[in-house]
Order: structure tokens, then sequence, then C-alpha cells
């Protein structure tokens, strides 16, 4: 059987991804353990859900939004979060997120150092204290252990150029989180140079 085409964000336009599939690869860092996955985008958003399932309460949200040039980034926050409002977060934006190819963003415990972030690329860092808790949730993807899984970024070259692109989904783009998001409490914390 024909191993399936890898499906990257509609905001990831790269002409040639051959050798990239789901996988995942691990490692033992000092405070626990960092997770890099790699997985089609249309799955992105469950996993969202399902990773705000088991993280420490209180949790927060974090977006990261391109502002002028492109180089620099605003930095949002949503603090204090229950997993339900988490979910809700992951739920009602994860396709927005996920597709848009700018965006940075991810959900983490205020207490612990669990973590999830997702790249411009889409790829997703997990980290934890414990590993077993991260390789269940990968498990339900049927993603495979690989000691260098290829990125996006590995493929990346003069010839095999990435373009960005922003994307709406539904009529909203992310430009429209911070307004989208005032009544759950988001605010901006600053900016970060690129």
């Amino acid at each position: 059987m024909a191993e399936k085409a890898f499906r990257a964000a509609e905001g990831v336009r790269i002409p040639h991804i051959e050798g990239i599939h789901p996988a995942y690869e691990v490692e033992k860092i000092q405070d626990g353990w960092r997770f890099t996955v790699v997985l089609d985008a249309p799955r992105i958003p469950q996993l969202l859900w399902d990773y705000c399932q088991i993280l420490p309460e209180p949790g927060y949200f974090t977006l990261e939004i391109p502002a002028q040039g492109e180089e620099v980034y605003d930095l949002y926050y949503v603090d204090g979060c229950t997993r339900p409002v988490l979910q809700a977060i992951a739920k009602r934006y994860g396709d927005l997120l996920t597709a848009d190819g700018y965006v940075r963003f991810g959900f983490a415990a205020h207490e612990a150092p669990e973590q999830l972030y997702v790249s411009d690329l889409k790829t997703i860092q997990i980290y934890g204290r414990c590993e077993e808790p991260i390789r269940a949730l990968l498990k339900k993807y049927d993603l495979s252990e690989e000691k260098t899984c290829k990125k996006l970024w590995d493929i990346l070259s003069e010839q095999n150029p990435c373009e960005l692109i922003h994307v709406e989904v539904e009529e909203e783009s992310i430009f429209d989180l911070p307004q989208l998001l005032a009544d759950a409490g988001i605010y901006l914390a600053g900016q970060r140079k690129e």
C-alpha cells in the first residue's frame, strides 16, 4: 500500500515535501522530556484539544502574532484557565491557528513545566516532567517514534523554499483573535524580535 502524502498547513507553502511523514522524536532534558512532533495539519486541532485534557490546572494560552514588518511578534496571554476554557480555545480556534503560516501558539501549565508549543511551520514541541502521559497521547495518533524524525525545516533550501502566508478560516484571521478572545481575558504582554 502506498504511503499517504503528508498534509502541511494551508499557510505553509513548500514545493516538495517528500520524505516528511507523521512521527515524533523524544529527548531527555534537564527537568523532564521534550517531544518534537510532526503531524498532518488536519489532525493538529484534535491533538490540541486532547493535550489540554491532560494539562495540569491552572493553565494558560499563549499567542504570538506578527506585528510590523513581520520581524516582530506581539505576545498575548490568556492566564488562569481551567481545562474546559483551554479546550474551548482549542476547539473554537484550532483550525485557524493550524492553518495560518505565521502564527505561533501554545498551551501550558502555570505551576508545572508542562507545555505544548506550535511553531510557524506547525512543528509541535511538547514538554513534560513525565513521558508516559505524552506517549499515551501520541499513541492515539498512531505516531511512530524515530530517533531523528524529519521536520519541515530540515528540507528547506534555496531550491526548496518556504513561503508562509496568512489565511482566513470562516472569515476570521489571526489578527481577529485578540478581539475574539477579549471575554476570555487575553492581554498583550509585550513584543519579541525575530
